[in-house]
């Protein structure tokens, strides 16, 4: 059996994506937060398709704001998004990433 704890958001947010999908994001995710606790806000948003502002210190605009659309992200901290910014769905490392209060 496999025991899954959501609130309603994230429930409504992952409801349309297979089960072994959801399973993988939430277990990718709970692992994350236990290695980079500093950063559970930001990996709880995976779950819940929020859109959060972050500052990325990589690419082409490194140490800008970016408005991102969290997509999917790997064991290795490795993730997509839509930026909206750019209009565009982008690559990024999670050690790259700098919360905006």
């Amino acid at each position: 059996m496999i025991k899954i704890e959501l609130t309603e958001k994230q429930f409504e947010a992952l409801s349309k994506k297979k089960l072994a999908d959801v399973v993988t994001l939430c277990d990718t995710v709970n692992r994350l937060k236990q290695t980079t606790p500093n950063m559970a806000p930001f990996l709880d948003k995976f779950l819940s398709n929020e859109t959060t502002e972050v500052i990325y210190n990589g690419g082409s605009n490194a140490g800008k704001p970016r408005k991102l659309i969290l997509q999917n992200i790997k064991p290795d901290g490795a993730f997509s998004a839509f930026c909206i910014d750019s209009d565009t769905s982008k690559s990024f490392k999670l050690e790259k990433v700098e919360l905006i209060d």
